[in-house]
């Protein structure tokens, strides 16, 4: 099968001021070689600390922050090298779900107008725009009614089914959700992915959950992508990853999850050591050098490889060579 999105050592590099007003700058790679592919139908999670990279990695996969080097190939477009023409029409395949849905909801607009307004802009008759907009307020499971209201009028839970209806209106084959879940109450994100879950299945659509909250990539992903300092540095089948985790920074991620029974040792809670964003002094040192706590001298000035741990597991670091 071939994949729907196709990354390919994308690169993404920011200059920043050292001081204020000062003309001396420093490269930071927000995003560095990542790799990935990702097949029709799949839902795909990706984790990591906050600064990792996940947002600017869904920006560049909307060509929303050009890339610095590497591609994005969908279908036969890369959007890193494409015209504007052909961007905008590779974009209309994503939906985009962000965090807080209430930030992203016009608080002077009606449910249907904001549901309404991406077809209108795309040229879309106001009458069967409308009538689009009650059938994708149907597919989240809310009344018509709703559809005259505000969104101060609405619950967290009902602001992200909005949010959800207004990117499937579009009829996206990929959706990307950045912390749909993480503004809501507990209850509220089960109701939340279930019909996430439920609108995958029936319309066959292609999900990429950025997230930090491993409960709910354990709930609805297939694959998990694991991300550091802009570096992919596992992949693999979601239950094989969190139960065999090959790469010392997937391990402390995982176990560093607060124990619910304090009387269970089993899964001992861990800690990371160090800050997070600390860059190696040598460019080409391993990035999770500084803070892992199996560093060797190798570590310190070159990038280990990424190796198979298993059929579609793989994670990139040198204590894997003793044992693959």
């Amino acid at each position: 099968m071939e994949p729907i999105i196709r990354i390919q050592n994308l690169d993404k590099r920011f200059l920043i001021s050292r001081r204020l007003f000062s003309r001396k700058r420093k490269v930071v790679d927000a995003v560095k070689d990542f790799s990935l592919d990702i097949y029709p139908g799949e839902i795909v999670g990706l984790i990591g600390e906050s600064g990792s990279g996940k947002t600017t990695l869904s920006r560049l996969l909307l060509s929303l922050t050009p890339a610095s080097g590497g591609s994005v190939t969908i279908g036969s477009t890369n959007l890193v090298t494409a015209k504007r023409r052909e961007i905008r029409a590779v974009r209309s395949r994503f939906a985009v779900v962000f965090q807080d849905p209430a930030s992203n909801l016009n608080p002077r607009q009606t449910v249907e107008h904001s549901i309404m307004r991406p077809l209108l802009i795309r040229g879309m008759d106001k009458k069967e725009a409308r009538q689009r907009a009650r059938e994708a307020l149907d597919k989240v499971q809310m009344a018509e009614t709703y559809l005259a209201a505000y969104p101060h009028q609405l619950s967290g839970g009902q602001q992200q089914r909005i949010a959800i209806a207004r990117a499937l209106v579009m009829e996206p084959d990929v959706m990307i959700l950045d912390e749909p879940t993480s503004a809501l109450d507990i209850s509220v994100q089960a109701q939340v992915l279930n019909l996430l879950l439920d609108l995958q299945a029936e319309l066959k659509l292609t999900y990429l959950i950025i997230t930090h909250d491993l409960n709910v990539i354990r709930y609805v992903s297939d694959r998990i992508a694991v991300m550091y300092m802009g570096r992919l540095v596992e992949i693999g089948k979601t239950q094989e990853v969190l139960e065999n985790p090959s790469h010392p920074y997937t391990d402390i991620l995982i176990h560093s999850v607060p124990i619910l029974d304090p009387l269970h040792r089993d899964d001992e809670k861990r800690l990371f050591p160090g800050e997070p964003g600390e860059v190696p002094d040598c460019p080409a040192a391993c990035r999770l050098a500084p803070r892992c706590p199996h560093v060797m001298e190798k570590c310190l000035t070159s990038q280990p490889p990424m190796l198979e741990v298993s059929p579609g597991h793989l994670a990139e670091c040198f204590l894997l060579e003793q044992t693959v």
